[in-house]
């Protein structure tokens, strides 16, 4: 083997151990994000006004945040990890109900709404950058957890969706507006801070 061939052959190798610590970092850092917002979605549920038959609590926020910066695929694979975990018995939820019958009970259709809203926020967010995009995607994304949170609760109301409306979408308006605007606050944030870093 000649020189020539040796060096390509050297910075082949490099180059390849190079990719595959790069692809490492990357795994460990998606690992990280997916574990970081299930973490943070569960604290969440335990900041919480109690209310019947749905508490008010500051998931919605985490929920919104995890699709929006960890992207729809990691986002909404955060919420299904958080929501296993309760289904397999770990106190992460709010309330006290563990196993299946959290996703069987009241609040049900809330929890399938987290995976489908950070599904939702991650494909939108990128579309745009100004603030005003950024409270539309999030409240879009809040719209679409008490959607499939009354649907599910007119099941609890026995077919009733003007209760379930009553009960389990009026009372979350103010505090969804207010996580909204949060959310577009933080995110906002966190993107000048990537700029800023990407600058340097």
């Amino acid at each position: 083997m000649n020189q020539d061939s040796r060096s390509f052959v050297a910075r082949t190798t490099d180059a390849s151990r190079s990719s595959f610590a790069a692809g490492a970092r990357s795994g460990v850092l998606q690992a990280g994000a997916v574990a970081v917002f299930a973490l943070l979605t569960a604290v969440g549920a335990h900041i919480r006004i109690p209310l019947e038959p749905v508490p008010i609590t500051l998931q919605s926020l985490f929920v919104l945040l995890a699709g929006a910066i960890a992207g729809p695929a990691l986002g909404t694979l955060s919420q299904g990890l958080y929501v296993a975990g309760g289904v397999l018995g770990v106190p992460l939820l709010a309330g006290t109900a563990v196993g299946f019958a959290v996703l069987s009970g009241p609040t049900g259709g809330y929890l399938v709404g987290f995976a489908a809203a950070a599904w939702l926020v991650g494909r939108l967010i990128g579309r745009g950058s100004s603030f005003g995009w950024s409270v539309l995607v999030f409240a879009a994304g809040s719209a679409l957890i008490l959607a499939l949170g009354v649907l599910h609760l007119a099941f609890f109301t026995s077919g009733d969706f003007s209760a379930a409306f009553r009960l389990g979408f009026l009372p979350f308006v103010p505090g969804d507006a207010a996580k909204t605007l949060a959310a577009a606050s933080i995110y906002g944030s966190y993107r000048r801070l990537r700029q800023t870093r990407a600058a340097q």
